[in-house]
């Protein structure tokens, strides 16, 4: 019986290659600090809602105040201004509006004989 020499192990193995270069570690930096708004702030963003003009002198307190400190930002004093101008205007437009229904309707209730019959208090 013939014996055959065992065959040699897998002799192409794959190409090693080289090792990546190792980078040096950055330096970790700490987390900014969180800025945070007032509660000046918020409260002249609510009450630029419910009572604009209240909530216009509140909003420029607070942006005053948080330009100050560098901890707090300026976004939510900002936004409370600018809803309290465009809720000021609103009413003023409304106001207009209805003077000038109002006085509309004097010159046309004038002009009629009898004048207007049932004419309420506001209009």
């Amino acid at each position: 019986m013939t014996t055959q020499p065992p065959s040699a192990p897998y002799q192409a193995q794959p190409p090693q290659y080289p090792v990546p270069p190792q980078y040096p570690v950055q330096p970790q930096y700490p987390a900014p600090k969180r800025r945070t708004s007032s509660g000046l702030s918020v409260t002249a963003f609510v009450l630029a809602f419910l009572v604009a003009p209240v909530g216009l002198v509140l909003g420029i307190v607070a942006l005053i105040v948080d330009a100050r400190r560098p901890d707090r930002t300026k976004g939510l004093s900002i936004a409370a201004i600018a809803v309290a101008i465009v809720m000021v205007a609103l009413a003023v437009a409304l106001l207009v509006i209805w003077l000038i229904g109002s006085v509309i309707a004097d010159v046309a209730c004038g002009e009629l004989a009898g004048g207007c019959p049932n004419r309420g208090p506001f209009f």
